[in-house]
Parts: C-alpha cells; structure tokens; sequence
C-alpha cells in the first residue's frame, strides 16, 4: 500500500515538470503536431483506433471505461479532463505499488531502481503498450521534442518515487513496512 501512495510524489513530479516545460519552451509539446507526411510507425495498434483526434492515451482510457461503466461516452470537457487524470494517477500508482513489493525494504537510497522504472514506464507504456492498444498514435507521429520531454517527466516519476521510498521508509518501521 505505500508503494502505491509513493507513487504520488513521482506523479506530482511529472506534473510539474511538464509545467515548467512548457514554461521554459513557450508551449506545451504534447500538443505539437509531428511529421506532416506519413510515417510507417505512425499507427502500429495491434486492436485498431480507439483514440479520438488530439486526445490523450489516459483521455482515451478514461473515455473507454466510462462508456462501459455508463453506457455512453461523457459529455463534458471536465469529466474527460477528471477521467484521464483517474487513469494517469491509477496507472502511476499501481506501477509504483508493484515497484514497491518488488522491490521491498533497504536502507539505502535506490537511484537507479527508480530511473530504470521511469524509462520502464515511459519506454513499455507510453511508447509501446498505448500504441500497440489502440489509444494513442504510434512513435512516427509525434514530434522528437515530445519524446525527449515525456523521457524526461518520467525519469522525474522515477526519481521522486525513490526519493519518497526513502523518505517513508525512515519514517515507518522497516521491519514490518514494505514499500
């Protein structure tokens, strides 16, 4: 359980980056469009398209699991805005519990234990996973910068959850705690 609410800091870390990205460049790339002709790994779904035009992979999720829970898509910007942000934190957080239990207890601060899970993350959900399902474009079909920045927001979720690992674990009885 304290593996997921870790996950919290490096969620919040992600946030923030992204906002001073898009502070520092003027804008935000994951609204940029990439190359305008084509490519072949534009769209590499093994499921087809379930994504609409400029929404995201978590906007698609969220959008998805409301239809099947509801029995029609939601109406409003701020239900879809809620729905991806359930679906982000969700995911981050279940990542990061299952980073936890398998990780389990140590004294020592584990920095690359969580830069090998945020290019995990990054690499298998954002690159791979989302794509090959259907609710995102395939890799051709975003701008380099966008690449380079989601690298970069998802090493910052790795570093701060194992920062927050630490942190809780001094703060717990590490006998009993696993986080």
């Amino acid at each position: 359980m304290l593996g997921a609410v870790r996950s919290a800091a490096g969620v919040l870390a992600m946030r923030y980056y992204w906002q001073a990205a898009s502070t520092v460049s003027g804008g935000d790339s994951r609204h940029e469009r990439g190359n305008p002709e084509p490519q072949a790994l534009d769209t590499i779904s093994l499921m087809g398209t379930h994504h609409e035009e400029g929404e995201s992979s978590t906007a698609a999720m969220g959008r998805i699991a409301y239809r099947a829970i509801v029995g029609k898509a939601p109406e409003s910007e701020e239900t879809r805005t809620a729905l991806s942000y359930l679906v982000h934190w969700g995911y981050l957080m279940l990542t990061g519990g299952i980073n936890g239990a398998l990780r389990g207890p140590t004294d020592v601060p584990d920095v690359t234990g969580g830069l090998a899970l945020g290019l995990g993350v990054w690499l298998f959900g954002d690159e791979l996973a989302t794509p090959l399902l259907g609710v995102a474009k395939g890799p051709t079909a975003y701008p380099p910068a966008l690449h380079a920045h989601a690298v970069a927001a998802h090493v910052a979720y790795g570093l701060n959850l194992s920062a927050a690992t630490q942190a809780l674990y001094r703060l717990t009885d590490h006998d009993d705690a696993t986080l």
